[in-house]
C-alpha cells in the first residue's frame, strides 16, 4: 500500500531560521521543489517573519520608572490615593494597540496570500509590462548561453535552457530576474522577423498550481495548457521540477505550436508525473507547422478555443 509523501511543516521554522543540520536542509529545500502545499506554508511563514521584523520593539517610556516608584510609595502608604499622570493611560494602552495592529495585520496578510493572482494571470502582466516597456531586461543579448549563465550567476537555482528558436524565425533579446515574492523565475524574451514579442517564463513548481478551465493539449508525450484573455495567449508545460511558459499576443495556435518547438519531450516519451500506468494520447501535429489555414480548425483536446484566464 503506497504511502503518503513526508511533509515537512514543522521543520520549516528551523530551515528558516538557519537552525537545521546541512542534510535536512537538502531534504527540505528538495520537498518544496516538488510540493506546492509546502510552498504555500513556507510562503505564509516567511512572510510573516519578515513583517513582524519590521515591528520595532517599543522603548520603554521615560516616566515607567517614576509610575513604579509611585505604586510602590501607594502599597507602604494605604491612604495615599495617587491619580495616574494624563499619559497613563495612553501608556496601558499601547500595547493592547500593538497586539491588535499586529492581529489585524496578519490578518490582511492571510487575505492577500489567498487572493495572490493566478499563474496565467502573473505571466500575461509580465507579457503586457514588457511590450508597453514598463518592464526592462536586465541582460540584452542574442547568446543562449550567456543568457543561460547570466540566471545560473543571479539566484536562478534550476538548470534554464534558453532555447535557440532560430529555425523558427524567433530570436533571443535578452531576459532578467523576477522575483515576486517567491522563488525567483527565469523571465527571457525573443523577438520575430516582424518584431512579434515572445516572452518565455520558467520556475519552480507544479503545473498542478495552475487554475481550471486550461485548453489542454498533448504534443511529444508532454500536456499543454493554454489560456488566453484580452489578446494574450499563455501555454504552460511541466519540464520535471521545472514550469515552463510561453506567453505572447500574436495568434494562438502560433504560440501553442511555439511552445512545442520549444519543450524538451521526457525520457521514455511521457513527462514527469503525467499519464501515470499509460501511454500518452498522441495528437498529429507537426510542430513546426506554425501556420494553420483559415478554412480549417487546429486540433485540440478538451474544445476548440483557448482557456480564459481567470477574471477575465
Amino acid at each position: 500500500m503506497p504511502t503518503s509523501p513526508r511533509h515537512f511543516k514543522d521543520e520549516l521554522q528551523d530551515w528558516l531560521d538557519g537552525r537545521l543540520d546541512a542534510a535536512t536542509c537538502d531534504e527540505v529545500e528538495r520537498h518544496l521543489e516538488s510540493c506546492a502545499e509546502c510552498r504555500r506554508e513556507y510562503e505564509a511563514v516567511a512572510w510573516t517573519k519578515r513583517e513582524a521584523a519590521r515591528l520595532a520593539a517599543a522603548e520603554a517610556p521615560p516616566e515607567l520608572r517614576e509610575n513604579i516608584l509611585r505604586a510602590l510609595r501607594a502599597e507602604s502608604s494605604p491612604d495615599v490615593v495617587i491619580a495616574p499622570p494624563p499619559s497613563f493611560w495612553k501608556q496601558r494602552l499601547r500595547p493592547i494597540l500593538a497586539v491588535a495592529a499586529v492581529v489585524l495585520f496578519l490578518a490582511v496578510g492571510s487575505f492577500w496570500l489567498l487572493s495572490q493572482p493566478s499563474l496565467p494571470e502573473i505571466a500575461a502582466r509580465d507579457f503586457v509590462a514588457y511590450r508597453a516597456e514598463q518592464l526592462a531586461l536586465e541582460l540584452s543579448t542574442r547568446d543562449v548561453k550567456q543568457m543561460e549563465s547570466y540566471f545560473a550567476e543571479h539566484g536562478v537555482t534550476f538548470n534554464t535552457r534558453v532555447f535557440d528558436l532560430g529555425m523558427m524565425k524567433y530570436e533571443l533579446v535578452g531576459g532578467r530576474v523576477q522575483k515576486p515574492g517567491r522563488a525567483p523565475r527565469a523571465l527571457f524574451v525573443y523577438r520575430g522577423p516582424a518584431n512579434q514579442k515572445l516572452v518565455c517564463e520558467m520556475f519552480i513548481g507544479q503545473v498542478g498550481e495552475l487554475p481550471k478551465g486550461a485548453t489542454v493539449r498533448e504534443n511529444n508525450g508532454l500536456r499543454f495548457y493554454t489560456y488566453q484573455a484580452k489578446g494574450v495567449t499563455a501555454v504552460f508545460w511541466q519540464e520535471g521540477s521545472v514550469v515552463c511558459a510561453l506567453v505572447s499576443d500574436i495568434a494562438p495556435e502560433e504560440v501553442v505550436q511555439l511552445a512545442f518547438a520549444k519543450a524538451m519531450p521526457p525520457r521514455g516519451g511521457r513527462g514527469e508525473g503525467e499519464f501515470p500506468g499509460k501511454s500518452p494520447p498522441s495528437v498529429a501535429l507537426n510542430k513546426y507547422s506554425i501556420k494553420w489555414s483559415r478554412e480549417k480548425s487546429p486540433p485540440t483536446s478538451g474544445g476548440t478555443a483557448a482557456a480564459r484566464m481567470p477574471g477575465n
